[in-house]
């Protein structure tokens, strides 16, 4: 059933869904602990005589992953979560053995495989091995490009590598579609799609596109429960990547759902990273439904974009948006709903080139709309504007706290805030509020896309940890253990005598110790604009005790501008925000911070555009 347009007056309890008590876990006996291990060893040797075969890494990949997935399950015991997982071991390990002879042969079957087929590949954000899977209708002929729909999984409290892989080996429920591959992703497990979740979204879609015979300009991203949190997010962030956007429940914003309370200013202001509300107006750039169970809490997602789009005076009727109420349903999709969400997309197909954007972003991490590029912000997490038009006689574009700004397709003529202006690269800078044609003359730092913080964005990229010899703390131990736990990847890590070029070239390091006791971290702090030595720790107008305090940060790397250095951290949450809702996976210090000797913050705060302090 089709609500209203204007559909606001469901009342809606609001709750943050907190993942529900999982039961004690399944004890291995011996004899079930033993066949694991063995599958382990077997396909261990296998691999390791494919590797010396030197067949392609990315069909490798699709066999190592089932090794991978056997390890971790012994590897995280807590994760056993019954006695159904032994009967998932036995599927990888048959499944696993069976790729590897078939590759020990140089055949590769399951590329051409019908149905669901699991595949894997190597994350250029720390080299860890990811599952995903696709499913190929038996229409698809490898020469005909296909519609493509990249699904998100909602939160699944027991989902490891083991349980992902045989449930795509032996799935429970017929294929749906005979027209479209279905990508399902993996995500890292459960973190709303959020940093190297995120990631793992891209780099799973580019393994596809590789393999697969693609249309794109018919990719759909869909979503239900935390996956519509990840639909909303990612489709509204990147909104000219997709053909289509389908988000079931899930949520769209942090305060409210999350029941934040006593947030500092900063923090606040970096909600702007992820709430997907303050980016409701990119809905014009996408075709896009909204669903929610009239009984489920998780409506209010969908009615919260709403509500932002009529606060901001937005008639939405001739936008390309639908917004469906499953009735007297919880959280589950109507099937009637389901009927129209499909043709609603499907009316859409395939993706058109837009003449004219409206797009909003709060970073230069969010910063593409088809033709139109921020590249510099006046102020970052406030709100910031591109409203452009095309036609043959040019390009009319008014903006707000965009301060560098690229038009694609070298229009002859702009008009840009009611200035005439014109620029052979494209790319226009505003100085002192007038609009001038970039030269590429800037001098210093700017917040860039990729390179504008906060610490937890230095994570979405390839980053390697560089620590003194010898020595380890306690935020590194805290850091390698949480992420392989809930990203699902071993951090690369190196002692700063160890450091590469190509590592400085290629990632961003993340330091640990201090500037006498890491040499790397001695090499860069001349360049960064705090002081610490072994008496004190001076950042802005601030002086801390540096025998009782650590100072933690991100910037711009000075051995490689187009790279980030961090000192002292990983995420700046942790276990206890892992374990509750995902919506509590947002940044808590900004681009700076220090700690006490508890660990606990006693500063942070944000840096300026320029990489400065206030």
């Amino acid at each position: 059933m089709r609500t209203l347009v204007g559909f606001l007056g469901i009342a809606v309890l609001l709750s943050a869904q907190a993942p529900k008590p999982v039961p004690p876990p399944h004890q291995l006996t011996a004899d079930e602990k033993a066949e694991i291990i063995g599958g382990i060893t077997e396909l261990g040797k296998r691999i390791s005589l494919i590797r010396a075969q030197q067949h392609d890494a990315a069909l490798l990949a699709d066999v190592e992953i089932y090794h991978k997935a056997l390890a971790w399950m012994l590897r995280y015991p807590e994760e056993i979560y019954n006695r159904n997982y032994v009967g998932f071991a036995r599927v990888v390990i048959a499944k696993g053995l069976d790729r590897a002879r078939s590759l020990e042969k140089g055949q590769a079957p399951w590329t051409t495989r019908k149905g669901h087929v699991p595949r894997a590949y190597r994350s250029r954000v720390d080299d860890g091995l990811q599952p995903y899977a696709v499913v190929i209708p038996a229409a698809y002929d490898g020469r005909t490009p296909m519609r493509l729909d990249l699904v998100l999984h909602g939160r699944n409290a027991t989902l490891s590598e083991v349980s992902f892989l045989a449930g795509h080996e032996q799935p429970r429920t017929p294929d749906l579609y005979t027209d479209r591959i279905e990508l399902h992703v993996f995500g890292r497990t459960n973190n709303a799609y959020r940093w190297s979740g995120e990631a793992d979204v891209f780099e799973a879609l580019e393994a596809v596109k590789h393999h697969y015979r693609i249309d794109p300009d018919r990719i759909v991203l869909r979503g239900f429960s935390m996956g519509g949190a990840g639909a909303w997010h990612i489709g509204l962030h990147y909104p000219s990547d997709w053909a289509g956007i389908e988000a079931g429940a899930g949520f769209t914003e942090t305060i409210q759902y999350a029941k934040q309370v006593n947030l500092d200013p900063h923090v606040r202001a970096m909600l702007r990273i992820y709430d997907a509300i303050d980016y409701a107006r990119n809905v014009f750039n996408v075709p896009t439904v909204g669903y929610g169970g009239e009984l489920d809490a998780q409506l209010r997602a969908s009615v919260n974009i709403q509500e932002q789009l009529k606060s901001e005076g937005v008639n939405w009727t001739p936008w390309r948006a639908l917004f469906l109420v499953g009735p007297q349903m919880g959280h589950r999709f109507h099937p009637d709903s389901r009927v129209e969400s499909e043709a609603f997309l499907e009316s859409h197909l395939p993706r058109k080139d837009q003449d004219e954007i409206q797009f909003v972003t709060y970073t230069t991490r969010y910063n593409r709309c088809a033709w139109v590029t921020v590249e510099g912000l006046e102020k970052h997490y406030e709100r910031t504007e591109v409203m452009a038009m095309r036609s043959t006689e040019g390009v009319v574009v008014t903006t707000r706290n965009v301060a560098l700004l690229r038009l694609d397709g070298s229009p002859k003529r702009v008009r840009l805030d009611g200035q005439e202006v014109s620029s052979p690269s494209g790319v226009y800078v505003r100085r002192q509020g007038r609009w001038e044609a970039d030269k590429g003359g800037q001098n210093g730092l700017r917040k860039v896309h990729g390179l504008q913080g906060p610490i937890d964005d230095a994570f979405m990229e390839s980053f390697v940890v560089v620590k003194p010899a010898g020595a380890e703390s306690r935020r590194l131990t805290r850091f390698r253990e949480e992420y392989a736990k809930y990203l699902r990847a071993d951090v690369r890590e190196v002692t700063d005598s160890e450091l590469t070029p190509d590592q400085i070239r290629d990632s961003n390091l993340v330091l640990f110790g201090e500037p006498w006791s890491n040499q790397v971290m001695g090499r860069v702090m001349k360049d960064l604009p705090v002081r610490w030595d072994r008496k004190t720790i001076k950042v802005g107008r601030q002086t801390f005790d540096a025998r009782t305090h650590t100072l933690v940060m991100i910037y711009p790397n000075p051995l490689n501008r187009k790279r980030y250095v961090v000192l002292n951290t990983g995420h700046t949450f942790g276990e206890k925000e892992f374990k509750g809702t995902n919506a509590l996976l947002y940044a808590r210090i900004g681009d700076w911070g220090v700690l006490n000797e508890g660990g606990e913050v006693v500063a942070s705060g944000l840096m300026r555009e320029d990489w400065n302090f206030n």
